[in-house]
C-alpha cells in the first residue's frame, strides 16, 4: 500500500513540474494569461493590418510605457492652428495641440521637424499661459490631412530616419516647453491625395516608430494619435502601448446634402457613420474608451460640388459664420443666394440648414448638439473631447462654453 502510494507522488510531482515548465508567466503574473488579441485589419481584408514587433514578422509582446501624467480629465482639448491671431481661453481648456509640425523634408521623411507658428499666439505665449491655468498641457500636433502627412511613410519605414524624427521631436518639445506630441499621420497605409508614399508597410512601422519615440521622450510627455473616426489603418492592441490616448475625429462622415458631418447617433434620414459606430470600431479594434478623447467639429460641411448656380456655402463653414446666416440672411457679406433655415435631426442630435425645398444646404454643429456630444462623453465613459478647431468659433465661444458646461456641468475647468 505505502509503495502504490509512493507512485502516485513521484507521479503527479511529475505532472506539477511539467506544467511548470511549460507556463510562461512572469514572475507575479498568471500563467493563464491570454495571448494578445490579433492586429486591427486595415482597408480591407488585403491591407496589411501590420503587427509591430521587430519589423520583420515578429510580434511586439512588451508591455510597453504611458506617460505618468496625462493632465487634468475629463480633457477638453483644443486644436489652436497658426492661422489663430488671438491666444486660446485656457480657463475654458485643458489641452492644447499647437498645429502645425511638419517635417523639413516631405518628400524624404527626413531634416527633422519645423513648426509654423501664429504671430499673434506664438508657442512661448501659449506655453505661458500656464500662469493663468497651472493644470494646462500644451502639446506639439505633427502632420494633418492630405499633403500635410508627407513624410510619414519614408520616415516610418528607414530606422535611421525614425531615430532623426524621434530625437527632432525631442529636441522641440525641449526648446519649448511642451508636455508631448500628437501624431496626425493621415493615414498610414493610405495616402489622401496619392502624395504621400503610402505603402503596405507603414501600420507595422508605425508601431516601431512609437515605441522608439516613447524610448526617446519618456514618461513624463504624452503622445497622443489622431485617427481616423473608422478605426482603420492602425494597429491598435500594439500601439496603445505607447499611445496615451487616442483623438477620435468623428467628424468629416457626411455632408450636405446627403449627409451629416458628425451624427451623435444613426440618422434616420441619411446612411453613413455615426459617433456611436466610430466608438463600436475603435472598442473593437484595441482602444478603451477611458482612453478615447471624442471629436467635435466647429465647422459646418456644405455640398462639395454644387450645380452651376445653385452653390450658397463653401464647402467648409465656420461656426461664427452661422448667426449672420440665420440673423441676418448673409454669407461673407453678402446676402444669401435663397434663404435658408434652421431644422433638426432628433434620431443624430444635430442641426443643419435647409432651403424652401427643404434640401439639406448645410449640416453643422450648434450648441444644442455640442452639449449633447459632452454629455454623451460623461456618460459613455470617455476621457473627454477635442475638436477642430479654436478659430471657429464665435468670439464669446459659444460652442466651447456649452462644451465645458455639458462635460463639467460648471463654467470653467478651473477649480
Amino acid at each position: 500500500m505505502i509503495k502504490k502510494l509512493f507512485v502516485i507522488l513521484l507521479s503527479c510531482l511529475a505532472v506539477g513540474t511539467m506544467l511548470h515548465l511549460c507556463s510562461c508567466s512572469k514572475p507575479g503574473g498568471n500563467a493563464n494569461t491570454l495571448p494578445p488579441p490579433p492586429p486591427a485589419s486595415g482597408e480591407d481584408d488585403t491591407t496589411p493590418g501590420g503587427n509591430g514587433g521587430s519589423g520583420d514578422g515578429t510580434p511586439d509582446t512588451s508591455d510597453g510605457t504611458h506617460c505618468t501624467d496625462i493632465g487634468q480629465t475629463p480633457i477638453v482639448l483644443a486644436y489652436f492652428t497658426e492661422y489663430t491671431e488671438v491666444l486660446p481661453e485656457v480657463s475654458l481648456l485643458t489641452h492644447i495641440n499647437y498645429a502645425h509640425g511638419r517635417f523639413a523634408n516631405p518628400s524624404t521623411g527626413d531634416g527633422g521637424i519645423v513648426i509654423t507658428e501664429s504671430k499673434k499666439a506664438p508657442i512661448k505665449d501659449v506655453v505661458a499661459l500656464k500662469s493663468v491655468n497651472p493644470r494646462l498641457k500644451v502639446m506639439l500636433m505633427i502632420g494633418g490631412w492630405g499633403a500635410h502627412a508627407d513624410g510619414f511613410s519614408m520616415m516610418a519605414r528607414d530606422a535611421a530616419k525614425r531615430t532623426a524624427f524621434c530625437q527632432s521631436v525631442k529636441s522641440l518639445l525641449d526648446k519649448h516647453s511642451l508636455d508631448g506630441v500628437d501624431i496626425d499621420w493621415e493615414y498610414p497605409t493610405q495616402s489622401a491625395d496619392n502624395e504621400t508614399g503610402a505603402d503596405p508597410s507603414d501600420t507595422r512601422n508605425f508601431n516601431l516608430v512609437l515605441k522608439e519615440l516613447r524610448e526617446t521622450i519618456g514618461t513624463d510627455k504624452i503622445i497622443s494619435f489622431a485617427s481616423s473616426s473608422s478605426a482603420k489603418y492602425v494597429d491598435w492592441p500594439n500601439a496603445m502601448k505607447y499611445l496615451d490616448y487616442v483623438n477620435v475625429m468623428t467628424y468629416d462622415m457626411g455632408a450636405a446634402p446627403n449627409g451629416h458631418n458628425s451624427p451623435l447617433h444613426k440618422s434616420a434620414v441619411f446612411n453613413h457613420r455615426s459617433w456611436d459606430e466610430s466608438v463600436d470600431a475603435h472598442e473593437k479594434g484595441g482602444v478603451p474608451r477611458d482612453r478615447m478623447v471624442m471629436g467635435v467639429p466647429f465647422y459646418g460641411k456644405a455640398e462639395k460640388n454644387p450645380a452651376e448656380g445653385t452653390k450658397i456655402f463653401d464647402y467648409s463653414v465656420r461656426y461664427y459664420e452661422i448667426p449672420d446666416i440665420l440673423n441676418k440672411g448673409k454669407y461673407k457679406g453678402k446676402d444669401l443666394v435663397r434663404p435658408v433655415t434652421r431644422a433638426w435631426e432628433p434620431s443624430s442630435m444635430v442641426p443643419y440648414l435647409i432651403d424652401a425645398a427643404g434640401k439639406n444646404v448645410l449640416s453643422y454643429d450648434d450648441p444644442e448638439s455640442v452639449s449633447a456630444k459632452g454629455s454623451y462623453v460623461r456618460a459613455n465613459g470617455m476621457l473627454g473631447a477635442m475638436f477642430w478647431e479654436y478659430r471657429c468659433d464665435t468670439d464669446d465661444h459659444a460652442l466651447l462654453k456649452a462644451l465645458v458646461k455639458s462635460i463639467y456641468n460648471k463654467e470653467s475647468v478651473l477649480e
